[in-house]
């Protein structure tokens, strides 16, 4: 047998069932698309489930408020994923009458879809043979072809997306898309792959050498630090948040009060004179604990400070909101800020 037949064969026999592949409704796919980059199989599915049920139509989410958008994705991180996805759906909303397009070129001029979720969604939900390359078809391919190169390389690229291309069988683009995709996550694994569990191993070049040795790997960069004082402060059982801008990272989620400071500065007294500065107010603050945050491009290093206003001071502030446990609860917030919230609430 071929390569693709004898993928379909595995794929046919051993796929999980997962709740977006009971669906051939494109926005129902675009959504799981969206959630599953960068993003564990298994950490999506209880968010696909409940996104879901609050938004089952594309119809739906074009008409809902941005902020209850970003409270169902919160934990699921990527922030960016969903402004795009909600962007999206609108245009088609507005410019397709809700319906989503299937030509590659339309689906392209969508906010937030390039060229991988073209083939995702083209192939899956409209079974039109366009490549999909994620990390795991990267990987499968590279294993195949044992490509000594850089697949971030614009050539590389180009390389695999043909190769893939040229494979598709007549009239079977969707489980083909998806064949590659459960073969890179299940078998054809980044570390220790499954290679005598492999359908496709006497296609393989890797496998006759070292397979982890594949894809090339670039030399990670070193991600800068920074030393962040955070103010934890209360008033009558509420707690201070202030909303971040509204462009760029994060832009107005919630999250308490913080700042950079410079190695070996006096957290307690920068506190203090924030406080000041922001609030009016003298405050007496202790310090808490130490947490750390990573993002893709950042770590965070983070030291925490308590104060408490007193009962007898009114709510008025210049900066920020107070907020009951309940109520900021239900705001969209900085994924270190809802860790922090359950550690320490009472």
């Amino acid at each position: 047998m071929d390569f693709t037949t004898t993928l379909l064969d595995w794929y046919h026999r051993e796929a999980r069932k997962l709740p977006w592949r009971e669906t051939k409704d494109p926005y129902k796919i675009w959504v799981s698309e969206v959630m599953l980059q960068q993003t564990q199989v298994e950490t999506v599915i209880p968010y696909y489930k409940r996104f879901m049920e609050r938004f089952p139509t594309l119809q739906i989410l074009a008409a809902a408020d941005e902020a209850e958008v970003l409270k169902y994705w919160e934990g699921l991180g990527y922030y960016r994923r969903v402004r795009l996805l909600h962007q999206g759906v609108r245009e088609v909303q507005s410019k397709y009458g809700g319906v989503i397009p299937s030509e590659p070129e339309l689906l392209m001029s969508l906010p937030g879809v390039g060229p991988y979720m073209v083939g995702s969604i083209a192939s899956i939900a409209f079974n039109r043979p366009v490549a999909a390359v994620d990390g795991n078809v990267i990987r499968v391919v590279s294993r195949i072809l044992a490509i000594d190169e850089d697949p971030s390389r614009a050539t590389v690229r180009r390389q695999i997306t043909a190769w893939v291309q040229e494979r598709f069988p007549e009239g079977n683009a969707a489980d083909y898309t998806q064949a590659l995709m459960e073969l890179g996550a299940l078998v054809c694994t980044p570390k220790r792959p499954r290679c005598s569990d492999c359908p496709v191993q006497p296609f393989c070049r890797a496998a006759r050498e070292d397979p982890e040795r594949y894809p090339m790997k670039r030399k990670k960069a070193d991600v800068p630090e920074e030393r962040r004082i955070v103010l934890l402060i209360t008033w009558k059982g509420r707690r201070l948040l202030v909303q971040r801008p509204k462009t760029g990272l994060m832009a107005n989620f919630w999250e308490y009060p913080h700042f950079e400071a410079a190695v070996g500065d006096d957290g307690k007294r920068l506190a203090e004179e924030w406080a000041e500065r922001n609030l009016g107010e003298r405050l007496t603050f202790k310090f808490l604990k130490k947490m750390t945050h990573v993002y893709s491009h950042l770590r965070w290093n983070l030291e925490i400070y308590q104060a408490d206003r007193g009962e007898g001071e009114d709510g008025s502030i210049a900066i920020g909101q107070w907020f009951l446990p309940e109520e900021e609860a239900r705001l969209s917030r900085v994924a270190f800020v809802r860790k922090l919230a359950i550690e320490t609430l009472d």
